[in-house]
């Protein structure tokens, strides 16, 4: 029965993996173009990353203990607008990621304007772009976006983008003096500051 399992796990792999190859294939195969001008949309999956400390207070002997600990935050975004011409778009989005993994319970909802450059070198399609707009979870604060990515053909309309890069995220903090005593310590709390987090990002998306 483990075999069969295995054996069955094995060929859906295979399955999975000959439709990506396929996807690819095709998607870099297909005549190198850029976008026409009109109405044009964006949906993308993302993940942003970062390397957050956390403390640790033992009440019992008044010890901070710190760890680093990494960050995933994933969740979609979607945009839309003008393509100006075949080189440049301007544009309008939302998006929600939000990670949950036990040491951190955070949203991020960034609502953006975006700028967007497609060029082409031959074959070779590269893109950049950005996004500049304001985070709304976590007490609001500035959200601010570049990257730069590829993207494939598929079909006369549609294109695949891959991008890689940066994101600043602002938010308020609840801020906490410490103060330490014979017999542990004692948080007194001093009001909110506003706070901005930097993540590496990546996109996989499809643009129409």
């Amino acid at each position: 029965m483990l075999r069969l399992i295995d054996e069955q796990t094995n060929q859906q792999m295979k399955r999975i993996l000959v439709i990506l190859l396929t996807i690819l294939t095709l998607a870099t195969a297909a005549e190198a173009r850029q976008p026409q001008r009109g109405y044009r949309g964006f949906v993308e999956w993302s993940s942003s990353v970062r390397n957050d400390k956390v403390a640790y207070a033992n009440l019992g002997n008044g010890q901070f203990l710190t760890k680093n600990h990494a960050t995933f935050y994933t969740g979609l975004m979607t945009s839309h607008g003008y393509q100006i011409n075949r080189m440049f778009f301007v544009g309008m989005g939302l998006g929600v990621e939000r990670v949950n993994d036990g040491e951190f319970d955070n949203w991020m909802v960034p609502v953006f304007v975006q700028g967007r450059v497609d060029l082409k070198f031959g074959k070779f399609t590269p893109f950049g772009d950005i996004r500049i707009g304001a985070n709304m979870a976590e007490g609001t604060g500035v959200y601010f976006s570049p990257t730069i990515g590829y993207r494939f053909n598929w079909g006369r309309k549609v294109g695949i983008n891959l991008g890689v890069g940066m994101s600043l995220a602002g938010y308020r903090q609840k801020d906490y003096e410490v103060k330490y005593y014979n017999d542990g310590i004692m948080m007194d709390y001093l009001g909110t500051s506003h706070r901005t987090r930097a993540f590496f990002t990546f996109r996989l998306g499809i643009d129409f």
